[in-house]
């Protein structure tokens, strides 16, 4: 009896034992980059991020690299199943025609012009892919969102990790640089609102962006933002059965996206428990804050720098066609 247990233990124990070291290490991560970043003010998600690059020669050991490697992918994919409790379809509601009109204009054109300009760059389809739903819908969240759907193996973390730091750093300048632009150009408290919450990339720093102008240029900016948000969930959809279906191989279906379906369904028709939302969410930003700490470790800075300028120089230019097209859409709408 004792031989046959001892014998059937590995079988669910032991990958669990296995995975508790780079686990544990990751949420300590987590944990505190989380502290700094309510201590000091910046981005939890970069911090973390950070912090994880200086243990990537002790997450690549054979005792921490299952439970790091647990972390970058399952809890990634929990993660983005979680987000539907964010967002619901009162957000498209809850903005008029034309946010709306301006938001479905930018939004192609900036990942249709994310592929052909990663192209002429030469860089890899899924980093230009995922750099293009990056800047067009909601930075880090959107660019972790479209890696899990993404096919194991077809877009390297060092990559995904570029794309993270890039669309942060610019998403801070933005958020600096902009107001005063649109003031300088002459749009009204409404419309600077509009154009900052359809061109700044996270979610807090278009908000943050719109009530340094006022409050409701910082109202319309977060309906604006948020209405970008909700187009995250058709796309992960869309993507993740176009990118599974043309692969070779076993099929690698992003099943999670139907807890994601279901939790954006139930949070539209009202029928989320406001505390059992507010805990999913905080579930969420506390898996991808895992996550980043994964990513981290399992990619050195040498290995980002070594992708050279290309990275930099589409999110870039794709961040500033975003800024143009929003202007020229509200222009042409409005008039």
């Amino acid at each position: 009896m004792n031989t046959g247990l001892r014998e059937l233990t590995p079988t669910w124990t032991l990958p669990l034992r296995q995975r508790y070291p780079g686990v544990a290490l990751c949420a300590v991560v987590a944990l505190a980059g989380s502290f700094l970043a309510e201590h000091y003010g910046a981005p939890a998600l970069v911090l973390v991020l950070l912090l994880g690059f200086g243990f990537a020669t002790q997450a690549n050991t054979r005792r921490l690299r299952p439970g790091v490697e647990f972390c970058a992918r399952p809890v990634l994919r929990l993660g983005v199943a979680l987000l539907g409790a964010r967002i619901g379809a009162e957000q498209l509601l809850a903005v008029g025609n034309l946010p709306l009109l301006v938001v479905l204009t930018c939004v192609p054109i900036t990942i249709g012009s994310a592929l052909l300009l990663g192209q002429w760059l030469q860089l890899p389809r899924m980093q230009s892919l995922v750099a293009g739903v990056a800047v067009a819908i909601c930075g880090v969240s959107a660019a972790v969102a479209v890696a899990a759907v993404i096919p194991q193996g077809r877009l390297e973390e060092r990559r995904l990790l570029g794309v993270v730091v890039g669309v942060t750093g610019l998403g801070t300048l933005s958020m600096l640089v902009l107001p005063p632009l649109f003031g300088m150009i002459g749009f009204s408290d409404l419309h600077t609102g509009l154009l900052l919450g359809a061109s700044i990339h996270d979610v807090a720093q278009a908000a943050g962006a719109g009530y340094l102008v006022s409050d409701p240029a910082g109202d319309i900016a977060t309906l604006t933002k948020l209405l970008r948000v909700a187009l995250l969930a058709p796309l992960i959809l869309l993507l993740g059965a176009l990118l599974n279906d043309k692969q070779s191989g076993p099929a690698d279906h992003p099943w999670f996206l139907l807890g994601f379906v279901a939790l954006f369904a139930l949070n539209s028709l009202g029928w989320l428990p406001e505390a059992l939302r507010q805990f999913l969410v905080q579930a969420s930003g506390a898996c991808l804050l895992v996550v980043m700490a994964a990513l981290g470790m399992r990619t050195s800075i040498g290995a980002i720098i070594a992708q050279g300028w290309r990275p930099m120089a589409l999110l870039a230019s794709l961040s500033g066609l975003l800024v143009v097209t929003a202007m020229a859409t509200l222009i042409l709408y409005s008039s």
